[in-house]
């Protein structure tokens, strides 16, 4: 497909670019099986947002979020559409005619036009790239923001700064889309961006938080995480970034040697503990406090590793192992990324981790709480817990063969009898006087 600066009109004969381009959206649209037929919309219904601008780069999805608009009576539609085909119904503005139908794996968003016309509703749309639209019913593409040059430049330019401070959200969603579809920021935009930063406080936590997320998974992230942090910080000011976010990149992950699912999720968790820094920010953020507690753990074993200079103690390595015991790869990426850990080093680590039989990266005892109450006639309480730690603790470091219960038995039997002595020797009193 050929995109040229001609195709920044609504009118299809503009030039070869948008001709292509509705060609290609024909196609694309035609290959979807959404939960009702194409044909049972109004005639003036066109498709507009991510699943166009995707569709024109080839990213399409089997069932992407589909939204639409039409001139009025977006719920209503809604509705019909439920009734005939099936779904749920969820009235998103009653005001301004907003409407969601689910059903299975689509989610189906409709809008009435903000505006008199299309084109003026395409125009209060956040960024170019998302402002284009294709008419079902003719079949053509509608551009009257330029998003087809600006898809062929792989650049993000928003339309107006008054639509950013519409929705200061759209601040954080600018990093988001640039490191989701690898572009470049329109250097008017990152300035937009900057000095709408301080409203994001009109924002509900949680949408931040959401697109946040959304930004730490995305492939070319680590390419905004700083200038992300910066404009966090115009709105946040606890907010204290790692240094080293910028090296935190799938092709270190890949060097580390993580892959898929595990990849994203690791990576991600990395990039989002290094943004926020400060547990407050989590706080702020109305993150769950399992969440607040992964990166209060992060963070901590950051910067243990980064102040020692004679490596950790047994108590802290079994510690940190404990702590993160699901997460010990976003720690390695921390630390890679800052080279206060060899790739090697790290490779080792990765390695062991995987292995769940390793009693140090995944300490345990190796016996359970009720086979030494049967063996050694132990009742539950501190003892026994006090029993299993220093177990785990002898395991760890291999100084127990794991599977020889006689032996870790008669170290169990040591242990009990130290621990009586010692509970036995009187505690030394200054002498009382008469």
């Amino acid at each position: 497909m050929r995109m040229g600066s001609e195709a920044t009109t609504g009118d299809v004969q503009a030039g070869p670019a948008l001709a292509d381009a509705a060609a290609l959206l024909t196609t694309a649209v035609a290959r979807l099986s959404p939960p009702f037929p194409w044909a049972a919309l109004p005639g003036n219904t066109v498709l507009v947002g991510g699943a166009v601008r995707d569709a024109l780069l080839g990213r399409l999805r089997d069932h992407p979020d589909v939204d639409l608009t039409v001139p009025q009576g977006a719920v209503q539609l809604c509705r019909q559409l439920a009734s005939r085909w099936g779904g749920t119904v969820v009235v998103l503005d009653q005001v301004r005619d907003m409407g969601r139908l689910v059903h299975g794996p689509w989610t189906v968003d409709v809008a009435a036009w903000d505006g008199a016309t299309m084109e003026a509703d395409l125009e209060r749309r956040d960024f170019s790239l998302n402002a284009m639209a294709y008419h079902l019913g003719r079949r053509t593409l509608h551009d009257p923001c330029g998003g087809l040059q600006d898809l062929a430049q792989r650049r993000l330019r928003c339309v107006a700064a008054a639509i950013l401070a519409a929705d200061p959200l759209r601040v954080l969603r600018a990093y988001r889309l640039a490191a989701e579809l690898g572009c470049t920021i329109e250097e008017r935009t990152r300035q937009w961006l900057r000095q709408e930063a301080p409203k994001l406080d009109m924002v509900a936590s949680e949408r931040i938080l959401a697109e946040l997320e959304r930004l730490c998974r995305a492939p070319q992230a680590h390419h905004w995480l700083l200038e992300t942090g910066t404009v966090l910080r115009a709105w946040l000011p606890m907010a204290r970034p790692w240094p080293g976010l910028a090296c935190l990149s799938r092709r270190l992950a890949m060097a580390l040697g993580l892959e898929g699912e595990a990849l994203v999720r690791q990576l991600a968790l990395a990039r989002l503990s290094g943004l926020l820094g400060a547990q407050s920010v989590g706080e702020r953020l109305g993150c769950s406090r399992r969440r607040q507690r992964q990166w209060k753990r992060l963070n901590h074993w950051r910067q243990v590793w980064a102040e020692g200079t004679t490596g950790l103690a047994e108590d802290q390595q079994l510690q940190l192992h404990l702590d993160l015991a699901k997460d010990l790869p976003a720690l390695l990426l921390a630390l890679l990324a800052r080279n206060q850990l060899s790739l090697n080093n790290a490779r080792v680590w990765l390695r062991r981790w995987r292995d769940p039989a390793d009693a140090l990266c995944h300490p345990r005892c190796p016996l359970s709480g009720d086979r030494l109450q049967e063996a050694l006639s132990l009742s539950s309480g501190p003892r026994l817990g006090a029993l299993m730690t220093f177990l785990r603790r002898e395991n760890a470091f291999g100084r127990l063969v794991a599977h020889d219960e006689a032996s870790i038995l008669d170290r169990a039997r040591q242990w009990l009898q130290q621990e009586a002595s010692s509970r036995r020797i009187p505690s030394r009193r200054n002498p009382v006087s008469p």
